[in-house]
């Protein structure tokens, strides 16, 4: 068996607490059994954690090994991720012990997002403002004629944009807007940049795309274009939608498996379980499941992975479109984690990209 390499906290003393409480309630009469009981219920709970080597988590009693069908290179990359999350919160809180066995040390981590995607993928990189919103543009050397009329907009991560922009051999523009996240000025920001572009280029030969907060503003956008008097784009992709006021099943269920997203090592509730800001009837829909599927939506391509918290989102939306009669596409990657082609060196996101930008080579027009 391999040493393990993880965190531990204070459960033998949960334990204990817990055998104490029993052990007292011999004897006792229901009174004493429901005083007992409320102690038990805000005795803290501090849980554990163990990272073996080769990617395996130890839940106390729970044992989850990595997926048997994932990448050498995915699972080196999700127990790196998964140390690192367990150390940053050991720091953070002091309540979390983490020691590293020697002989299994972590392999040095791959370079990540975008100066590994343009070694992976070589693009032309060009700074400028559309609208009077900051954008990148990233193209190919050579745009292929059948190309030349098509654009998309990216939200969120410069590795996806240059992926897709190499691998589609297609023009994308980077659209970054205010707000560091989904919200209103995000929206008019790529309403903005949208409403110009659509000066040189038809609704159907511009897609938009995103991934997490990107892709909830990919979303709300496209359902919000019909209050702006403005026509749709011709496709959309849409990477794990963060759930905002719908956090789903899943982002309780993959609390702890998540590489992107866990809090399972802080005690926190899980990321996104909030409330969405309240929206007036003209804004834009607050979260990626709200608001109605216009007419004439474009085709999607949905993306997730069986261990990301957002893939509860990823599915009901997928739901959602079909149910409206609608092409959705949806792709769901073994073992893959939320984000996970923010490392553009593994194999499931070379294979993630290529899917999308041959999505948007079928649909643009």
């Amino acid at each position: 068996m391999k040493k393990p390499i993880g965190i531990g906290a204070g459960l033998g003393l949960a334990i204990a607490c817990c055998a104490m409480i029993a052990g007292g309630q011999s004897g006792k009469q229901n009174e004493g059994a429901k005083v007992d009981l409320a102690l038990l219920a805000e005795a803290p709970v501090v849980p554990q954690m163990l990272v073996d080597s080769n990617g395996t988590l130890h839940f106390g009693p729970r044992t989850v090994p990595p997926p048997a069908l994932e990448s050498d290179e995915a699972r080196r990359s999700y127990t790196r991720q998964m140390f690192a999350r367990a150390q940053t919160a050991a720091a953070r809180s002091g309540s979390v012990a983490v020691r590293t066995i020697e002989e299994h040390a972590l392999p040095a981590a791959a370079g990540r997002s975008k100066e590994t995607a343009l070694k992976l993928y070589p693009v032309l990189e060009d700074n400028q403002k559309i609208a009077g919103v900051g954008v990148t543009i990233y193209s190919p050397k050579l745009i292929p004629p059948k190309n030349r009329n098509k654009v998309l907009m990216e939200f969120e991560m410069d590795a996806e944009a240059i992926a897709v922009a190499s691998l589609g051999q297609l023009k994308v523009i980077k659209v970054n807007y205010r707000g560091g996240g989904p919200s209103i000025s995000g929206n008019e920001d790529i309403v903005a940049v949208y409403r110009d572009l659509l000066k040189t280029y038809k609704p159907r030969s511009i897609g938009m795309f995103g991934a997490s907060g990107g892709c909830t503003l990919a979303q709300t956008t496209i359902l919000w274009l019909p209050e702006k008097k403005l026509p749709l784009p011709g496709a959309v992709g849409l990477g794990t939608c963060s759930g905002g006021s719908n956090p789903g099943d899943a982002r309780y269920v993959m609390n702890g498996l998540d590489a992107g997203l866990s809090t399972a090592f802080t005690g926190r509730p899980p990321f996104g379980g909030r409330d969405a800001a309240s929206r007036k009837p003209e804004d834009p829909p607050a979260t990626a499941l709200d608001g109605k599927i216009p007419n004439g939506y474009p085709p999607a391509f949905l993306l997730s992975g069986t261990r990301d918290m957002c893939l509860s989102q990823t599915v009901l939306l997928h739901r959602k479109l079909r149910n409206a009669g609608l092409e959705a596409d949806l792709n769901v990657f073994e073992g893959m984690w939320h984000f996970f082609w923010e490392d553009p060196s593994l194999p499931e996101s070379r294979e993630a990209m290529t899917s999308l930008a041959a999505f948007f080579n079928r649909h643009l027009q």
